[in-house]
């Protein structure tokens, strides 16, 4: 039991160490600018992909038609997607569907049109996701919360003067982040 408290103030004290040294690499605009693909083989193959039309909000992200019509399994109809579209970088197009429960599940299910063998049980995991964080994490803080070596009197120092500098405690912050993942 006691490393789990210490998996998470560890974890809790690599992440800020970390943080301030971590920076992400920028994304291009548009990931399908080139829309030809070359194959390294000595034989070439260009593979021409042909927009389909532009992205309506909240619905599907960019989708292109290959060659071979409905007997092409690349040419299997995206699901429809709930939330707002969102962009690989600044300024580029909008295409990419918002990281939601309900869209984790209908492209799970169009994995499985696509010849994947997703088990069900699988999205059960993706709807239970933010129940079972809530509890690990919780579980973590209050083991650590009741703890008396100096890891976890320097976490619980900076848990305070985190919740005393912003005015929210990290029940509420957590608690409702958790919340909101879990409504969508």
């Amino acid at each position: 039991m006691k490393m789990n408290k210490y998996a998470f103030v560890a974890t809790l004290a690599f992440g800020i160490a970390l943080s301030n040294y971590a920076k992400a690499e920028t994304l291009p605009a548009d990931p399908w600018a080139d829309n030809s693909v070359t194959t390294g083989a000595s034989n070439a193959q260009v593979i021409r992909v042909q927009q389909v039309g532009p992205v309506v909000y909240g619905s599907q992200p960019y989708q292109p038609t290959y060659e071979g019509g409905s007997s092409n399994i690349w040419n299997t109809k995206m699901p429809e997607f709930t939330g707002e579209m969102t962009t690989w970088g600044d300024g580029g197009k909008v295409n990419a569907p918002e990281v939601n429960i309900h869209n984790m599940i209908s492209i799970t299910q169009h994995l499985r049109r696509m010849g994947y063998n997703i088990p069900t049980e699988f999205e059960n995991k993706i709807k239970n996701a933010p129940n079972a964080v809530r509890e690990r994490i919780f579980k973590a803080m209050n083991e650590m919360s009741n703890a008396n070596d100096p890891l976890s009197r320097s976490a619980q120092f900076a848990k305070k003067t985190i919740e005393n500098e912003t005015g929210m405690t990290f029940d509420n912050v957590i608690g409702n982040s958790l919340d909101l993942l879990g409504s969508k």
